[in-house]
């Protein structure tokens, strides 16, 4: 058996349980008819991860340990979320379960009540957010599904899948929509409804920054902005959420700028000294005897060009049958008077570096610009514009991106739209 081989079987039996547990709720709902069915894919961090107590041997059995998110964070775990190319820290295997559990932050509670009080049937559907998106698009599809469908088809009446949507918080939107791309698939053909709840489409700012300075929130638990750069530049998934290529801003800046509410004006990323667009797909990583990228962390030419293919991948138009049924959800925070907060990210300037760029001695050569947003994502990324104008909706108040979907507003336009 295989590493691989391995990591799939360990998440699958965790998703046996969780199959079987929705089969138990699915049963015990009183409701007949008009039954509703949720997958829903929580967006980044929002997944609890688990670790193997020890590194991968085959046909050995392990017991886990929470990786991702508990108290000990602080105290150096967060350094296991590391990579080297697509094996787990240590090859101590990774695997995804269910929403993250950690009191107080608790993002999705409010979503499974709002399930509950409605008689809507769900399934969180944990993924591994640190892994390329198509991994676990292609695990969703191939695995997941033919498991799901045949256990709560033989065990459900009537069919759970009868009536089933889709639906992706922030960076699980871009996984929602990358399933959606796949429109032969015959499990996206039986889905009613997809949707989005505050997704980039064309990235985010947040993103960058760690490839400079690691994570802010984290750095200080372990006394250096080294040890969170590298496993933020190790980890492929994130890649994918930069800001758009300049090829695809190409197709659809015109259409960006055109937005009615919260218009793109020019390219979000430049050059501080010049003012020219700096894709950070396609620039080089040195040139001229400085760097875009610090040269001994982590990022190569080869995650870029990854990152930009799934990138690209989720701003491009879904087929038109698929189109119809697909929707985005996005926040905009507001005043009590109804005037926008500018106090999200949507631009910024890029210095070049030296090539031993040191995170913790240099400054972060990026820097912000605030306009619209949710007070993570920037309005103007959260809508992709080939999405029919009448399946965009915006919601304007006290929006807080990380608890949209606990947000009683939000889920009650859901509900209008499942």
């Amino acid at each position: 058996m295989t590493y691989d081989q391995a990591r799939d079987g360990e998440q699958l039996a965790r998703l046996q349980n969780a199959i079987g547990r929705f089969i138990s709720r699915y049963n015990a709902n009183p409701a007949t008819t008009n039954r509703k069915t949720i997958i829903l894919f929580p967006g980044g961090t929002g997944s609890q991860l688990l670790r193997a107590n020890a590194p991968y041997s085959s046909g050995a059995s392990y017991f886990y340990d929470l990786l991702w998110v508990d108290c000990e964070v602080i105290a150096g775990k967060a350094l296991h979320l590391r990579m080297q190319g697509d094996l787990d820290d240590n090859q101590q295997i990774v695997i995804p379960d269910g929403p993250v559990r950690f009191f107080p932050f608790l993002p999705y509670e409010g979503f499974k009540w709002w399930c509950f009080s409605n008689d809507i049937d769900y399934f969180i559907f944990g993924w591994d957010w640190r892994r390329d998106l198509c991994l676990t698009v292609k695990y969703f599809l191939d695995v997941f599904m033919p498991i799901f469908a045949s256990r709560v088809q033989a065990s459900c009446s009537p069919d759970p899948l009868q009536n089933l949507s889709l639906v992706g918080h922030s960076f699980g939107g871009m996984v929602v929509k990358l399933i959606m791309n796949e429109s032969i698939n015959p499990y996206v053909q039986l889905v009613k409804k997809a949707v989005t709840v505050a997704s980039p489409f064309y990235g985010y700012a947040g993103q960058l920054p760690r490839y400079f300075i690691g994570e802010p929130d984290l750095n200080a638990f372990y006394g250096s902005n080294k040890p969170m750069t590298e496993v933020a530049s190790s980890l492929q998934a994130g890649y994918s959420l930069l800001f758009l290529d300049q090829g695809t801003y190409l197709r659809d800046g015109a259409l960006l700028a055109a937005d009615p509410f919260f218009p793109l004006a020019q390219y979000p990323i430049v050059d501080a000294t010049t003012g020219v667009p700096v894709d950070p797909y396609d620039n080089p990583i040195t040139g001229g005897g400085q760097a875009r990228y610090p040269q001994n962390y982590g990022v190569t030419s080869l995650k870029l060009v990854s990152g930009k293919a799934n990138n690209t991948r989720v701003a491009a138009p879904l087929d038109p049958a698929i189109n119809n049924k697909f929707f985005n959800i996005r926040g905009v925070q507001v005043t009590s008077a109804g005037a926008v907060i500018n106090d999200t990210v949507n631009n910024q300037t890029w210095k070049w570096i030296a090539p031993n760029f040191d995170p913790d001695s240099d400054l972060c050569p990026i820097t912000d610009y605030r306009g619209p947003g949710d007070g993570v994502l920037p309005a103007w990324s959260t809508r992709l514009v080939s999405t029919p104008p009448a399946n965009i909706i915006t919601l304007r108040g006290n929006i807080d991106h990380a608890f949209m979907m606990s947000d009683a507003v939000v889920l009650n336009q859901l509900a209008m739209v499942i």
